[in-house]
């Protein structure tokens, strides 16, 4: 019969000051091998036979790997100093387990016998902080959840060594970081919370997926689809906490957010009135922000009177802030009358709008910010208005003209038009405000004399959103580009209420 292989006993110094003997490695548990030094005692942790011969064989050609140290424990001192190690198949094994942190020293509390063999050291490890590793067969050093202490402490630059004691307060010094141990204790209970709860919710989203997956497609109509519960807390959490003012949502996440705040906004207002006071306000900051920079974008586009249209219809507020008094937007582009037998002439205002309280009529011409306003000089200092103004207001004159002379077909038509024509209002938006003394003088004094109708720049209107946007705010209204009309583009050579050059030719003021 053949004899039973019997793997070689290994032999063991016995004069040196290894305590340990019992040699744990053979049988695949790592094991501390302890040496005395001045009454300071080091222990190095020799891996199992088996991981360190495969570590040889496959990147050291055969060549044994010494163990280094790995703890130290002074009594007198009262510490313990950790050099965590890397415990798996690896090139690197028995090296520094982390990037930069080295060493970390703690506080050894209690009374202890001088740990002389691999059970001395282990039962000596198992009174410390239970945010620490205290099995050799991993290498020390902190448990996975305590690993983002080691990856904020080693974002300091310079910094390798770790000093946790109840008597330092948290600092740095050199290359070492210094923690209280109080400070400590409350990282490693909240980590140790975080990551109970963590695993709770994912079981349950685990529990609620394979209920989805399997159940609610099985039989769905007795098993519905699950959503993960809400918990309290879990919006302010994913903002940022109090820093969730500098948090920006995308995508679904904004729409998300505004749809829980509709829903809760009765729930807001009772609960916390002051804080959805804010939130109305910052709403409203915000979309001022918006339309003040879309109107700065229009007038240096030099937008024709569609795009203005559009812009309006959409912010139908700031007619009501050219009048000065509450209106409601009746129609865009609405016809007042004017056709005749052919068909043709139909008159076509930009905006009908009407009081709110007493439904007199209004009227808006939109014109372009790049419209002349003023014509060439007549006499010293004395500028009359431009072609193009005066146009523009005998348009509004007969659009509201038209307007009241066809009422009452309008009224005919429409039994439920609650529209009056008592005193009709007309507005003309056009052109910009001029920075010379003597043509401001003389757009004041032109327009000042048409009783009917307002003359009102695309400046003077954005100046008045911007007002309200700091009447708001508390705040003056800075304009993140430069306020320098001169640079307004071009308009387009299709579009008749653009100025240009060719229109001095045919303006009757211009000679």
């Amino acid at each position: 019969m053949a004899q039973a292989f019997q793997p070689p006993i290994a032999e063991v110094d016995f004069e040196t000051s290894l305590a340990t003997t019992s040699r744990r490695s053979d049988i695949g548990d790592a094991e501390f091998v302890v040496e005395e030094l001045d009454g300071v005692y080091e222990g190095k942790i020799r891996a199992p036979l088996a991981l360190s011969n495969s570590v040889s064989k496959a990147h050291f050609n055969s060549e044994e790997i010494e163990p280094r140290r790995a703890v130290r424990i002074d009594l007198e001192a009262r510490t313990i100093t950790i050099w965590p190690q890397v415990m798996y198949f690896s090139e690197d094994l028995y090296k520094q387990k982390y990037k930069r942190l080295s060493e970390i020293v703690v506080d050894l509390e209690g009374e202890h016998s001088p740990p002389e063999d691999h059970d001395g050291m282990v039962a000596i490890l198992s009174e410390i902080s239970s945010g620490f590793i205290k099995d050799p067969s991993f290498g020390l050093g902190f448990v996975m959840e305590m690993r983002p202490l080691v990856k904020a402490i080693e974002e300091i630059k310079g910094v390798i060594r770790l000093v946790i004691a109840a008597s330092e307060r948290t600092r740095v010094e050199g290359d070492t970081f210094y923690m209280n141990g109080d400070e400590f204790l409350s990282l490693r209970t909240g980590m140790g919370r975080i990551a109970r709860t963590h695993q709770t919710e994912s079981l349950t989203e685990r529990e609620i997926m394979a209920h989805n997956a399997a159940n609610s497609v099985a039989l769905p109509d007795r098993f519905p689809v699950k959503e993960m519960p809400y918990k309290a807390g879990t919006i302010y959490k994913l903002l940022g906490g109090s820093l969730g003012s500098k948090t920006k949502l995308r995508g679904k996440d904004r729409l998300g957010i505004l749809s829980a705040v509709a829903t809760n906004a009765s729930n807001i207002a009772k609960r916390d009135p002051q804080e959805f006071v804010q939130l109305q306000k910052d709403i409203e900051i915000a979309s001022l922000d918006q339309l003040i920079a879309s109107v700065e974008r229009h007038i240096r586009r030099n937008s024709n009177e569609a795009a203005w249209q559009t812009l309006l219809e959409i912010n139908p507020f700031i007619l009501s802030m050219l009048f000065g008094q509450p209106i409601v937007l009746l129609q865009a582009g609405a016809s007042v009358g004017g056709q005749t037998i052919t068909g043709a002439g139909t008159k076509i205002v930009d905006f009908l709008t009407k009081n709110t309280v007493t439904h007199n009529a209004a009227i808006v011409e939109i014109k372009r910010p790049q419209t002349k306003l003023l014509a060439r000089e007549y006499r010293g200092g004395v500028y009359p208005p431009s072609w193009d103004l005066i146009g523009a207001v005998t348009q509004v004159l007969d659009q509201r003209l038209k307007l009241v002379t066809g009422i009452a077909a309008a009224h005919y038509n429409n039994r439920d038009l609650e529209l009056e024509v008592s005193a009709v209002e007309c507005v003309v938006v056009v052109g910009i405000t001029p920075t010379e003394k003597d043509h401001i003088s003389s757009l004041e004094l032109v327009r000042n004399q048409f009783k009917d109708v307002r003359i009102i720049t695309f400046d003077e209107m954005l100046d008045r959103l911007q007002l309200l946007r700091e009447l708001l705010s508390g705040e003056r209204y800075v304009s993140p580009v430069d306020d320098d009309w001169d640079e307004l583009s071009e308009p387009n050579e299709d579009d008749a209420d653009g100025y240009s050059p060719d229109d001095e030719d045919r303006d009757p003021w211009a000679n």
